[in-house]
This record gives C-alpha cells, structure tokens and sequence, in this order.
C-alpha cells in the first residue's frame, strides 16, 4: 500500500517538474527545477555522487557528475525518464523496511518544492497519505531538527502527538500541524509549512 503512494506521489512531483520551465525557481537554495531533477536523477542512478551528501569536499566531484547529466538530457526527456522509473531510491536500499516511507517523504517535499515556488495547484492529501507521512516525519524531525529544536513535540490537529526528543533541559518546541505539513517544516521549508511552532517548559 505505502509503495503505491509512493509511486503515486513520484508521478505527481514529475508532473510538477513537467508543468514548469527547467530554470524555475524551487524552494530548494540554489536549485532551478532542472536541478531537482538532475538530483533525483542521481539519488537514483549514481552511486558515485553519493558520498559528497555527507562528504562536502567531494562535492565537486558531484558538481561535475551533474553538470554531465543536465547535458546529456534535454529538461523534458529527463522528467520524462524519471516518470517512467520505478518508485525506488537507490540510496535508500533499507527503505523497503520502513514501508517505502521514506522515498515518499522525499518525494512529498520535493512536490513542494515545486508547487509552492511556482504556485501551482496542489492535489489535497488524502488519508492514506496523511498516515504514511505522521509514521515518517517521526523518524525523520529527529535526524533533521534535533539541534534546532530540542525536545521536540509534534501533534496534529486532531490532539494526537508524539515527543521525538528528550525531555530537554531548557524549553521544549511543540511543532503542531497535518503530517503533510510538519514533514515540509521537518525538511526546513519553515516559511511555506503550514504549521504553529511554540517553546513548552
């Protein structure tokens, strides 16, 4: 079931990519559409641009690699390949474990990244979608805001909630909002997540 929305949303953010220009702005610093691709493209397919996402000084190595893929596509036929690829990651090779949660996160917020940017429609999340994401954003608020936000606390609308942190030894952050929502705040689009954040003692 959760591959399904998986795929699903992998096709919602290729018809995003599709929708816009390759030099269109993205919520992601630095990145035109066509760079979001190009970086899908490689969490995908080359394993040899992956160290630099935890090694900055290959970075440049990666940059390289990149710049081969924009040239050797054109915008278009690249979404088009990722459209018709399979819904895996290739550097989450343990996601299958977690219910393929954690490939639907990345594409949600990559969705994001386009729509919000480039005011587009958005599809209205339904259930199912919803449920995965509350299940992911608890394993990924931690790794991704622990410094930032001690303590952590995320609760939805509906009062449910969950403390991905310790108990901190100053104030707390209470971060409430629809999963959808508190995935984009988790993954740092703090200005677009619809979401309430306030400090608990």
């Amino acid at each position: 079931m959760t591959a399904a929305l998986r795929d699903r949303q992998k096709d919602r953010l290729c018809s995003a990519l599709a929708a816009v220009e390759p030099g269109a702005p993205t919520l992601c610093e630095g990145w035109d559409a066509h760079d979001l691709a190009v970086h899908l493209w490689v969490l995908k397919h080359d394993p040899a641009s992956w160290p630099a996402m935890v090694l900055p000084p290959l970075r440049g190595v990666a940059d390289e690699r990149a710049r081969r893929i924009r040239e050797r596509w054109p915008y278009a036929e690249l979404v088009d390949r990722l459209r018709a690829d399979p819904g895996e990651i290739a550097c989450m090779p343990g996601d299958a474990r977690e219910g393929h949660r954690h490939a639907l996160g990345e594409y949600y917020v990559h969705t994001v990244d386009v729509t919000r940017a480039n005011d587009l429609p958005e599809d209205a999340p339904d259930a199912a979608l919803q449920e995965a994401l509350w299940k992911r954003v608890r394993v990924a608020a931690p790794a991704l805001r622990f410094l930032n936000s001690p303590g952590l606390v995320l609760r939805r609308p509906t009062g449910e909630s969950a403390r991905v942190g310790r108990p901190p030894a100053r104030p707390g952050t209470v971060v409430t909002g629809e999963p959808t929502e508190l995935m984009v705040w988790a993954y740092g689009r703090e200005d677009v997540a619809t979401v309430s954040v306030e400090l608990v003692s």
